[in-house]
């Protein structure tokens, strides 16, 4: 039966100019989901019913490829997999290439992990993206996860999640510092109530990214657009720990050169420890920090050293901090003196606000009491809560931007306008705050995600992102296609478009998820292929 399904589903193939290749939408449900876990190749797309799933989803060598992805796609909430004592929710070795997409993980309170890339001998994880979950009961204990990496991974992609009340958010690395996190990007998602860190990533040591040849690389990861908040479900004492922690990257070979970039994040509240804490090579800006709680001896940013590695690169700028903290707002202790450390133009309002630094420069500083003299909405109530610039406030002359101009979107505010380097602080402007009300809840995404996946139909036919959420980006050479026109499964058209340039958008917001043809039509004939919709 098995093979007739997937022949049947060879019908919706990926057809190009050059040829075909398989692609299958296979629609499963809570009784047979399991019978296609272990045959799924690249470009398959495995549709989950809604429905309660009471066993796990365990994928092991599953592989596609950049322009094929194994997509697992379910209905958000309504395709709703239960934790069971014996395994981890979500279990992942040796694949790559994969997208786990709109589920709702329960983990009931076992002693698990929702999402896991295990911790076994040889294995890896890479190129997976794991978005629109929604994670819930996994707190019975500190060390149960939301999502974790314990094997060498890299290029993953974790967007736009909730994950409330884990033990811990996101844990990726393994605690040793042998099994490195490399080129992530965690965007867009929801952290909060957890007991333990909303998000630590860990520590590498000297040699570990020499063993894949997708670790033996320079790069970053990137940690945008989230919110992170902890409440009074923390753990205290000596299990206290922060919001966000990031430790230091190799010290020398592979990696040495590493750096997280850290912006457009709200951080709401620690009552028992730091808002943020990190060590080796940092850029943070546009970020707004806030904490109502002062807990004793943790400043709300503490760079420090921290197993082994002190502060090195250091780039702090454009931040918004409102905090009790009395033991200081942004604080940096150990740092390196082999490297250097600005912290410009930030807008801090806490006691012992920055300390640590010998680049200092245009910072506006003040004590907590005292905000709503500088944004027009200091209030404890964060429906009420608004620290855009007052008329006149938060400016000065212009800072120099050279030391920042490399970095993705050094360049834009908070709220992703063109920044007027005569502010300080997350905002560039003043008097009526036009962007995302801060809030505990995903943000608005600001553009199209950068491309995971690339659909290359040939050399001069690209189709992006795939999966994809609010817009579908083609390019092609100019004139070698007149119309796009996307169809569903049963082959009715939805949308269509002409192409008129080299980069066309089409607007899919109103597409209900799920999986479609986009039909390139020109002079020379047809090019057909499918992406996958995502709320």
């Amino acid at each position: 039966m098995k093979a007739i399904i997937r022949s049947l589903a060879v019908t919706i193939g990926f057809l190009s100019t050059l040829g075909s290749a398989n692609a299958n939408l296979i629609n499963a449900n809570s009784s047979n989901y399991t019978t296609f876990l272990t045959t799924l190749v690249a470009g398959d797309t495995l549709k989950l019913a809604p429905g309660t799933y009471t066993g796990n989803l365990t994928l092991n060598n599953r592989n596609g490829t950049a322009a094929q992805p194994i997509v697992i796609l379910g209905s958000g909430n309504a395709t709703s997999f239960t934790g069971q004592s014996c395994c981890n929710t979500v279990s992942i070795t040796k694949c790559s290439y994969l997208v786990i997409s709109s589920l709702q993980l329960d983990g009931n309170n076992e002693a698990i992990d929702a999402v896991k890339a295990e911790g076994t001998a040889g294995n890896f994880a890479h190129h997976i993206t794991i978005q629109y979950l929604h994670i819930i009961n996994y707190g019975s204990d500190q060390q149960n996860v939301g999502i974790s990496t314990k094997c060498s991974a890299w290029d993953w992609v974790i967007r736009k999640n909730k994950i409330i009340g884990a033990g811990t958010g996101l844990y990726l690395g393994n605690s040793n510092g042998n099994q490195p996190f490399v080129n992530g990007t965690i965007e867009y998602n929801y952290i909060a109530n957890t007991v333990g860190y909303n998000m630590e990533i860990k520590h590498q040591l000297n040699g570990v990214r020499d063993s894949f040849p997708g670790t033996s690389v320079n790069g970053k990861t990137i940690i945008r657009h989230n919110v992170f908040t902890k409440d009074n479900t923390s753990s205290t004492g000596g299990n206290a720990r922060p919001n966000v922690l990031v430790g230091g990257f190799p010290t020398t070979g592979w990696g040495a050169t590493d750096h997280y970039e850290i912006y457009g994040n709200f951080f709401y509240n620690n009552p028992v420890e730091a808002l943020f804490q990190g060590t080796g090579n940092i850029i943070m800006y546009n970020n707004i920090l806030v904490n109502h709680f002062d807990p004793p001896g943790f400043s709300a940013i503490a760079l420090q050293t921290h197993n082994g590695v002190s502060p090195q690169n250091i780039k702090l700028f454009h931040n918004t901090m409102w905090a009790m903290n009395t033991a200081g707002g942004i604080k940096q202790t150990g740092a390196s003196t082999s490297f250097s450390q600005y912290c410009y133009s930030n807008a801090v309002f806490t006691p012992n606000a920055i300390t640590g630094f010998t680049n200092a420069l245009d910072n506006v500083t003040d004590l907590y009491a005292n905000a709503s003299t500088h944004v027009l909405s200091a209030t404890p109530a964060i429906t009420t809560l608004d620290l855009y610039p007052k008329t006149g406030q938060l400016m000065g002359t212009l800072t120099p931007s050279t030391l920042f101009s490399t970095f993705i979107d050094w360049n834009k505010d908070f709220n992703g306008g063109t920044y007027n380097w005569t502010y300080r602080g997350a905002y560039s402007g003043c008097c009526t705050n036009p962007g995302w009300h801060l809030q505990l809840d995903t943000m608005t995404q600001q553009s199209v995600p950068a491309s995971v996946y690339t659909l290359s139909l040939n050399a001069d036919v690209k189709v992006y992102p795939n999966p994809a959420t609010t817009e579908l980006l083609i390019t092609t050479n100019h004139g070698a296609f007149t119309k796009a026109v996307i169809s569903d499964q049963l082959g009715r058209k939805v949308l269509s478009q002409k192409i008129v340039s080299t980069t066309t958008k089409i607007n899919i917001v109103n597409l209900p998820a799920g999986v479609y043809n986009v039909s390139l039509e020109g002079a020379n004939g047809n090019t057909v292929t499918r992406f996958v919709k995502v709320q």
